[in-house]
């Protein structure tokens, strides 16, 4: 009996084997739901007594011998343990899987140099994306691999937007003035507020002043082309009485010939300091394009001394490179590469000009720099993929700024994209809805469909440039 239920007891799952199944098994029998004992009687007293054996000792060895772990039994009121090596040997495992983890976990250094490479690689793609006229949203990152490994995308996400956050609440006084120097340089640009046309015709009282000033010239320059006729045949009688004179001596001559000596000298050292300042010029451009290059495109192989350290003729003697490149031969020339097994170097992180439009859904980050304003929210409004509001944005912001009505067809254009029916069912969307009331229609005589905000001008206005810019410029071309 007791050594059907301690095989009954391995058969069971690990996890279920508490400390008071344990127990049970020493005996072989069910606990008692009073006493907590395997049976009324108490253990040694009228237990299994089979073969001589001390009361509890049978159930010990048989637990033992199917391999419980932890299981025990009582001989003369003492517990007995029978160890389990495959117990042990998960436990090892265990301890061994949590010692590689914890030296896999990166140190604080190692985080704070991973977030930093993070961030100064977003925004060096963020400048990479404006300049092809695209904004940059969190996803990418994810796609590109420039999340940390310690790191999740959100919580990268949330640590970019805090550090541009940090770095506007630091430099805002800085911010505030390239902000008043670009808003000055703006108010500059003047823009049309009548009607335009075919310009005046010049007043007749402007066009006799142009015809005295051209008169004048004339005489001027004829006057003075007589003096010089006048000075030439005076310079020619002084020639021929100094053709009269006699021959200057031996010595005079032999000074000529060291003064052209001179000249010559001269001529060449000049062509020199030309030539040295040309081949200076040449090198600050490729220092300045990839530094060190122009060192290293010259450079000949390293040639090591016997002993194992750079010969005293090293051309690379004085050379710097940057860090985390290195130098390799390619097709006979010296380049600069990463060097992949040098240790990681903390970059620079520039985000002076890095501006964020917060959606719906999800931010956006471009570079003020490389790409406008007007465009960088363009885009937004587009990728919000709101039409309606688009529209209406589109229209009144060409009102407010430049001012002039806004063409249909430009919908068409990047970051819209929107087709004439899309443009048509967003008008017919904006009428039902009545919320716009300052929005209108204009069209040019050749059909060329116009929208424009009553809040910036009138219809006179907005159908006079239309008809300008769909008609009247064309044939000024």
């Amino acid at each position: 009996m007791a050594a059907e239920d301690a095989q009954a007891a391995v058969a069971a799952p690990e996890e279920n084997l508490s400390q008071e199944n344990l127990t049970g098994a020493s005996c072989g029998k069910g606990p008692d739901a009073v006493s907590g004992c395997p049976d009324a009687t108490p253990c040694g007293e009228g237990a299994d007594t089979e073969a001589g054996k001390t009361p509890g000792v049978g159930a010990s060895e048989a637990a033992a011998s199917s391999g419980i772990a932890g299981a025990t039994g009582t001989a003369g009121g003492v517990s007995v343990g029978a160890p389990d090596a495959t117990g042990a040997g998960e436990a090892a495992g265990e301890g061994s899987d949590a010692a590689e983890a914890q030296q896999a976990e990166p140190t604080p250094e190692e985080r704070e140099l991973a977030e930093n490479n993070a961030l100064a690689e977003v925004f060096d793609d963020v400048r990479r994306q404006s300049s092809d006229s695209q904004l940059v949203v969190p996803s990418r990152w994810v796609e590109l691999g420039l999340v940390p490994g310690h790191m999740t995308s959100d919580e990268f996400e949330m640590l970019v937007y805090e550090y541009l956050e940090d770095y506007r609440r630091n430099h805002k006084d800085e911010i505030a003035a390239e902000k008043a120097e670009r808003a000055r340089k703006a108010s500059s640009i003047r823009s049309a507020t009548r009607a335009v046309g075919v310009p005046p015709k010049i007043p007749n009282r402007r066009l006799k002043q142009i015809e005295e000033d051209e008169k004048a010239t004339a005489q001027k320059a004829a006057r003075e082309a007589s003096e010089a006729e006048a000075g030439k045949a005076v310079a020619g009688d002084d020639a021929k009485a100094a053709s009269g004179e006699a021959v200057a001596s031996d010595g005079a001559s032999a000074s000529r010939q060291s003064a052209g000596d001179a000249d010559a000298s001269v001529a060449l050292e000049s062509s020199q300091v030309a030539a040295e300042s040309t081949s200076s010029v040449r090198a600050e451009a490729m220092d300045t394009f990839a530094p060190h290059a122009s060192e290293a495109a010259s450079a000949a192989p390293v040639e090591p001394s016997k002993d194992g350290a750079a010969s005293d003729d090293d051309p690379f003697a004085g050379l710097k490179l940057p860090e985390g490149y290195k130098l390799v031969e390619l097709e006979g020339e010296y380049v600069l590469v990463p060097d992949e097994d040098a240790a990681p170097v903390k970059k620079e992180i520039h985000c002076e000009h890095i501006v964020t439009l917060v959606g719906q859904h999800s931010y956006y980050l471009y570079d003020s720099d490389l790409m406008t304003k007007n465009y960088a929210h363009w885009a937004f409004l587009a990728a919000e993929d709101n039409p309606l509001a688009t529209f209406v944005d589109c229209v009144r912001e060409d009102g407010r700024i430049y001012p002039r009505p806004f063409a249909a067809e430009d919908l068409a254009n990047p970051p819209f994209h929107m087709s004439k029916s899309k443009v048509e069912d967003t008008w017919a969307e904006l009428q039902k809805s009545g919320g716009y009331p300052d929005i209108e229609r204009c069209e040019a005589s050749n059909g060329d469909v116009y929208f424009f905000s009553t809040l910036y001008m009138d219809r006179t206005l907005a159908e006079s440039l239309a008809e300008y810019r769909s008609v009247e410029r064309l044939s000024n071309v």
